[in-house]
C-alpha cells in the first residue's frame, strides 16, 4: 500500500459535528460557480466507461486502453481539483458543505485513479512519483497536525458532518494565500497538480488544455 493513503480511523467525538446544521444549509445554499456539478461527473464517469469498452472490443492491446483511460480519468479529476482549489484562493469557502463534499468526492475519486496508474505504469516511474508526491503533499497538511487534510477529505467532511478542525484548514489556505499569493500553500498545490498533469498527458492520444 503506498504512503499517499492514510488510514481509516474512527472520528474523534469532540469534532464539533452539526449534522442537523448541514441539511438546513443544503437546502437554503446555492451552488457556487465555476465547480463540477454532480451531473456533469456522473456523464464523465460514464462516458470514459463507454470508452474504455470501445477500446476493449477494437483495441490489440486491453492493457493499452485501459491505461489511456486511467490516465484521462486521473487528468480530468486532477483539473477539476484544481479548479476548487482556485476558487478557495478567490473566497472563503470554509463554511460550504457543497464545496467540501465537491474537494471529498474528487480526492476519493484521485485515490482510486493512482491506484489504477501505480499498477499499470511501474515502468514509468516519473508518472507515479509525480502523483503519488502531490497526492502526499495535499494529504499530510498541516504536517504538525494529528488529523491532517487527507483524513477529514477521506472522511467525507461536508457530506455529513463540517468538523471545526477541517474548517479552519480551510480558513487558514484561503487567508494565507491573501497574504502572500505567490508563496502560498494553494499557489504549490496548484503548481504541482499542473505538473502531474503534465506527466500523465505527455503520452495521451488527445490532450485538452488546462
Amino acid at each position: 500500500m503506498s504512503d499517499y493513503r492514510s488510514e481509516r480511523v474512527d472520528r474523534p467525538r469532540d469534532e464539533g459535528l452539526f449534522p442537523a446544521r448541514i441539511q438546513e444549509d443544503k437546502k437554503e445554499k446555492q451552488k457556487f460557480t465555476d465547480v463540477p456539478q454532480q451531473d456533469s461527473k456522473m456523464f464523465t464517469a460514464t462516458f470514459f466507461h463507454c470508452l474504455k469498452n470501445l477500446f476493449d472490443m477494437f483495441s490489440p492491446s486491453r492493457q493499452l486502453a485501459g491505461k489511456v483511460i486511467d490516465k484521462q480519468a486521473a487528468t480530468d479529476n486532477l483539473k477539476q481539483f484544481k479548479q476548487l482549489l482556485k476558487h478557495l484562493t478567490t473566497k472563503d469557502m470554509s463554511s460550504s458543505t457543497d464545496f467540501a463534499t465537491e474537494l471529498s468526492e474528487l480526492w476519493k475519486d484521485l485515490l482510486e485513479n493512482f491506484d489504477n496508474i501505480e499498477i499499470l505504469e511501474r515502468r514509468s516511474l516519473t508518472e507515479v512519483a509525480a502523483f503519488r508526491e502531490t497526492m502526499n503533499t495535499i494529504k499530510n497538511y498541516p504536517p504538525d497536525s494529528e488529523y491532517r487534510f487527507g483524513y477529514y477529505l477521506l472522511e467525507q467532511a461536508g457530506k455529513d458532518w463540517l468538523p471545526f478542525p477541517f474548517i479552519e484548514m480551510l480558513k487558514k489556505l484561503y487567508s494565507d494565500h491573501q497574504v502572500d499569493s505567490k508563496r502560498s500553500t494553494l499557489t504549490h498545490w496548484i503548481r504541482k497538480i499542473d505538473m502531474t498533469i503534465n506527466h500523465l498527458q505527455h503520452d495521451l492520444p488527445f490532450k485538452k488544455a488546462f
